[in-house]
């Protein structure tokens, strides 16, 4: 009677299940909801139901079976959550297979057909160890003959401890290896990836920001550079009105000296205005301190779509607008042009400097203009050395310099913890140095490496992983320190 009462519920809610997908998927397209719940929930919601339908449905054929009629509630519920536990490891499974093995490309066997046929396998395998493993431990195979007794029954105990402290351990590490590992990733391996690009982008809008205060200097360099052509001009109008350099006032070879000086300045001072505020040949104006901001929510935006759809592609379109960008900020770091330009001009200052020669001037004016063009050749030295004094920041280390094992070697950095490397002495950063600094690029990682790297950090899915594979076997003790746990009243030795 209770087994027709158990199969009527459970017909009833796996009727009520199909009924709600059914009204999801025949419901109007127009409607914005449907019984409360958004229509772009109902995809999620009709997985939930059909996953729970399936489930119902297993659960009552255990409870309901007549083959069942004989064990106790205690072994059906064992057998309840052992295939409870396979059915959810392989889902997750399925999907760990998935980002492990997908490509890019249109592979129809390796992206659509490989993953749910793992997590078929998971499945059965989960069920054939555990299940199966239960019924193996419970039934004698050396000590039949012994029959009855006190010595039988501890032979037959030390039996089953063999089996389940040797055999079925042995079989759960090959468990292990194909379901918890690939559930983990399944669970935790996108999420694993993300952690490590947002410590990327953290990095590179670091990087941006100290870039882009470095290049807004340029802008203090241009304000010195037009307060001396200031200055410039004002000692050639003083010249001009009261000779204040020669004693010779009024027009003449010192004013027309000093004038046409003064405008070789202001040309430099608008040669490298117009290198400024010129379009920067990357495409990005360094001379925004907005656009980190701009790029990092652009990447933001991109890590947190869906990777789960195409895994590859996910991570190729991230990768590769944060590494156009990496490429741009180094751009950005070694822009030289108006350091050229100052050293081409100071360089060519006595051949540019406009002195006047002849008999037309006296020794007096000589010595002033000659003194005046050391000073502008010695402020001119100033403002380039100025300009090459003020360096990038140094590039900070990526998570693959930081921490560069992957693969097995993440093993064998838990095992030999590398030790600390020795800080290197402070050198002086000459030109040449900074040449050969950049910003790193992306330190790509896989969901495999991500969720060995990062375990400490993702503790919690490995302790799930590890428990909805593994709670059966702490169920099991039950059978061998109870054996009567496996007989229903009436059916017990």
């Amino acid at each position: 009677m209770g087994a027709i009462d158990g199969k009527k519920s459970i017909s009833a809610a796996v009727a009520f299940s199909l009924a709600l997908v059914g009204s999801a998927l025949t419901g109007p397209a127009q409607a914005q909801t449907l019984g409360g719940l958004p229509v772009d929930r109902l995809p999620a919601a009709g997985g939930i139901v059909t996953v729970l339908a399936i489930l119902a449905v297993i659960i009552g054929s255990i409870l309901t079976s007549p083959r069942m009629k004989n064990s106790s509630l205690f072994n059906r519920l064992f057998i309840v959550v052992a295939v409870a536990a396979g059915f959810f490891s392989a889902l997750s499974s399925a999907i760990g297979f998935s980002l492990i093995t997908s490509q890019e490309n249109e592979d129809f066997l390796r992206n659509a057909v490989l993953p749910p046929a793992f997590g078929v396998f998971v499945f059965f395998l989960a069920v054939a160890i555990w299940v199966g493993g239960a019924e193996f431990m419970r039934h004698r195979d050396w000590f039949r003959a012994m029959g009855d007794g006190f010595i039988a029954d501890m032979a037959f105990f030390i039996e089953r401890c063999i089996k389940l402290f040797v055999v079925i351990p042995i079989l759960a590490v090959v468990l292990f290896f194909v379901s918890t590992w690939t559930t983990v990733v399944g669970i935790g391996g996108a999420d694993a990836v993300r952690y490590t690009y947002r410590f990327e982008i953290d990095r590179l809008s670091a990087e941006c920001a100290g870039i882009t205060n470095y290049r807004l200097k340029d802008f203090l360099f241009l304000e010195d550079l037009r307060l001396s052509v200031d200055d410039i001009t004002r000692v050639a109008d003083a010249e001009r009105v009261g000779g204040s350099q020669s004693g010779a006032a009024g027009a003449g070879a010192v004013t027309e000296y000093y004038t046409r000086l003064a405008a070789w300045y202001q040309g430099l001072e608008e040669s490298v205005a117009t290198i400024m505020e010129a379009p920067h040949p990357s495409g990005l104006d360094p001379y925004k301190p907005e656009i980190c901001a701009a790029k990092a929510d652009e990447l933001q935006r991109l890590l947190s779509r869906n990777a789960h759809d195409n895994i590859d592609r996910w991570a190729r379109e991230f990768e590769t607008a944060f590494n156009d960008f990496a490429v741009v900020m180094n751009r950005w770091r070694h822009d030289r042009r108006i350091e050229l330009l100052l050293d081409q001009q100071l360089v060519n200052f006595n051949r540019a400097n406009p002195k006047p020669v002849g008999a037309r001037i006296t020794a007096r004016q000589h010595a002033a203009i000659d003194r005046y063009a050391a000073e502008v050749e010695d402020a001119l030295k100033t403002l380039v050395r100025r300009q090459k004094l003020a360096k990038p920041p140094i590039p900070q280390k990526s998570a693959a310099e930081l921490s560069p094992a992957r693969g097995l070697e993440i093993f064998r950095e838990w095992l030999s913890p590398p030790e600390p490397v020795a800080e290197e002495e402070k050198r002086s950063r000459t030109q040449a140095i900074v040449a050969q600094e950049f910003v790193p690029g992306l330190s790509t990682i896989t969901p495999r490496d991500a969720v060995l790297k990062n375990a400490n950090i993702f503790s919690d899915v490995w302790a799930l992983a590890i428990s909805w594979d593994y709670a059966p076997y702490i169920l099991m003790f039950a059978f061998l320190f109870f054996p009567s746990a496996e007989r229903a009243a009436g059916y017990k030795d």
